[in-house]
């Protein structure tokens, strides 16, 4: 296993202050690996967070990849395994293809945070699923709607069409309690934890 570490500068009349990011996910270098691309798309100019939790009661969760909607052409190079239909330019901040196991389940909180000129509201999206053996993903983060879509990106007679298998929940406030506080601590935010 190797570790990736990239580190983003973002131009201060885009977003105010210099970010910096490490993306702590350990790609898998031998076995059954299927091939994954997160995708910040909308208007958003802030910052598109992907973590990652060992379960669906989001504990342990790791920073997997920091996004930036609308930046096709800033300084950070793109992040690329050869997933098809790549559209986002050799300097991408916005999109990035990791290796993920195969048929291992995957739990991700996809959530924006506001920034840029202008006001953004925070919001979110969760996801449970894992990926087949040798296929190509792409998890959609629309952030002026903050709904996450799964999609596979399908082959037939030489052409490739992203099709949609799961859509993320955004009801941040009906996940369990230890989700709604990490999102809270993440964000800043005070959505009420159930009862």
């Amino acid at each position: 296993m190797f570790r990736v570490c990239t580190k983003f500068l973002i131009l201060p009349f885009l977003v105010s202050g210099c970010a910096t990011t490490t993306v702590e996910y350990e790609e898998p270098t031998v076995g059954d690996r299927t091939k994954v691309r997160f995708v910040a798309s909308g208007h958003h100019v802030g910052e598109a967070v992907v973590v990652g939790f060992d379960n669906s009661e989001c504990e342990n969760g790791k920073n997997r990849v920091s996004l930036f909607a609308k930046m096709h052409g800033n300084f950070t190079k793109s992040k690329r395994v050869g997933i098809p239909l790549w559209s986002y330019g050799d300097y991408a901040a916005n999109a990035k293809e990791f290796f993920f196991e195969a048929d291992k389940p995957n739990n991700f909180l996809i959530f924006k945070r506001p920034g840029g000129l202008g006001t953004s509201m925070s919001c979110g999206s969760f996801i449970s699923t894992s990926f087949e053996k040798d296929k190509n993903y792409e998890v959609d983060f629309a952030t002026n709607g903050c709904r996450a879509i799964v999609y596979e990106i399908q082959e037939s007679d030489g052409d490739y069409n992203r099709v949609p298998v799961l859509i993320g929940s955004t009801n941040i406030s009906s996940m369990p309690n230890s989700c709604i506080r990490e999102y809270n601590d993440r964000i800043g935010t005070k959505i009420p934890f159930n009862n």
